[in-house]
């Protein structure tokens, strides 16, 4: 150990050019630097993304436990995207009916279709600006030329949202339409809507693609609003929702995993750094002060170190978090306090015991040096590339241990964190119904993170174990 503690490096700079220039240290800082980049886009962000994560109506326009985009490389399907028509890209004709104070508007939106899924949903978001009640009509038209009634009602002024796949009006009218073709009734509202008419007729529900039509022709929405008012207007919103979506697809919620990712990155780096730095630095000085004082002091610090071992870490963090409000903040505390001692304090303190007998120890001793000044001028500079080796190697624990805690339901309830998301993923049955993104993603950047630390670290164990130096 003597050797150990004199031949290594002591200087932080020479340490940090050593791991620069290994393969190991390389590696880790990409990842890490990687990471650090995507977490940047969730420090700097203008939205609050935490007010928005836990609003469901925030949502509506994701589709609902999608896959992300990149899968359909593999499966080989043209599987639909999230297609999002918007109020200005429907057609507007405005109206006056000759002899009477009565206002028509027609909105028309054109989807070309030639996917090989229908969407998951198909929901329609209305703004209907009138004084009086209006009647509204809404038609889906094929590019066979067939078209099914979705919806005629008075309604009031104000907003108005159309899932169509949910709605039961639109259930009843599909169902209606099913009778007169003498189709079969146990066809869901997706398939008459986006199967040709001529298969219905059949009793088969075959999927029709713009192209199936010569020439092509694009599936319509058609929307009519007739009223009294002399203010009448009406816009629409039509999400075609697919079942792909995004870099890492959604949950059960809607929410975009890749934001929940990108949001997590910083809060799992910030807990597991700083849980690291102030226990390691903490138990660090601790077993400096043990080693170099001994005698009384050496006695005590190694008692309550020996209790702070046996303690039942997790369960007391448990019920701390039982007893208290649940968030990052008393999570990270309670770590620290219940890691101010540990295995750090006993390693240090066996290399303090062998840096106080050095000579220029003895030399600061008989110049007048104070212990103090000795301690932290003379020794713990001597130790902090080892301090800091365990601070990189202790990381990946915490952030384990935030993630455990978030899937055992002890997490912060308002924070998008990795650990939340794959809990909440067990909670909604990914694994049973094989929601695999859901679960595989926040888990890959967990041992991603786990990952670059532990290159970081045994790059930093061969540059300060001269054992293991590499010539």
């Amino acid at each position: 150990m003597g050797d150990f503690v004199s031949s290594a490096p002591v200087g932080l700079k020479s340490v940090a050019y050593e791991v620069s220039h290994s393969k190991s240290g390389l590696a880790g800082i990409i990842i890490l630097a990687s990471i650090l980049l995507i977490s940047m886009v969730a420090v700097f962000s203008p939205e609050n993304i935490i007010e928005k994560w836990n609003d469901p109506q925030a949502w509506l326009d994701k589709p609902r436990l999608a896959a992300p985009e990149w899968v359909t490389i593999f499966t080989g399907q043209n599987s639909l995207k999230t297609v999002i028509i918007k109020q200005e890209d429907f057609r507007k004709d405005v109206q006056k009916v000759a002899g009477l104070n009565t206002t028509k508007i027609e909105l028309r939106a054109r989807i070309t279709y030639n996917y090989d899924t229908i969407p998951t949903e198909v929901n329609l978001n209305l703004e209907i600006i009138s004084e009086t009640r209006s009647l509204l009509t809404v038609r889906w038209v094929r590019p066979d030329g067939s078209s099914v009634l979705l919806l005629r009602e008075a309604v009031e002024a104000g907003q108005k949202s159309v899932f169509t796949y949910r709605d039961r009006t639109v259930f009843e009218n599909v169902q209606a339409y099913l009778q007169k073709l003498a189709a079969p009734s146990t066809l869901s509202v997706g398939e008459v809507l986006f199967s040709s008419e001529d298969s219905l007729l059949k009793g088969t529900a075959k999927l029709l693609k713009s192209s199936d039509v010569k020439p092509s022709r694009p599936y319509e929405l058609v929307v009519e609003g007739v009223s009294e008012s002399k203010f009448f207007d009406v816009n629409a919103q039509l999400n075609l929702l697919g079942s792909v979506y995004g870099l890492c697809g959604t949950d059960n919620m809607r929410r975009d995993i890749f934001v929940g990712i990108v949001w997590g990155a910083p809060i799992a780096l910030a807990f597991g750094l700083v849980a690291a730095l102030v226990v390691t630095l903490v138990q660090a000085v601790f077993g400096a002060i043990s080693g170099f004082y001994g005698s009384r002091v050496d006695e005590i610090i190694q008692r309550v170190t020996d209790i702070y071992l046996v303690l039942p870490f997790l369960s007391l963090l448990i019920t701390i978090q039982f007893i208290y409000k649940t968030t990052i903040w008393t999570l990270l505390i309670a770590v620290i306090a219940l890691s101010l001692f540990g295995g750090v304090t006993k390693s240090v303190r066996s290399m303090a015991l062998q840096i106080r007998e050095e000579p220029y120890i003895e030399a600061a001793k008989s110049y007048g040096a104070s212990r103090p000044r000795i301690l932290f001028l003379y020794i713990l500079p001597r130790l902090l590339p080892y301090t800091f080796a365990n601070i990189t190697v202790s990381v990946p624990a915490y952030v384990f241990l935030e993630a455990s805690l978030s899937i055992l339901g002890l997490g912060d309830p308002a924070l998008p964190t990795w650990g939340k998301i794959i809990s909440e993923a067990f909670s909604g049955g990914a694994a049973y119904y094989g929601y695999w993104w859901w679960i595989l993603i926040p888990s890959i950047f967990i041992v991603l993170v786990s990952t670059a630390f532990a290159l970081l670290w045994y790059s930093l164990d061969k540059v300060l174990n001269p054992r293991l130096r590499e010539e």
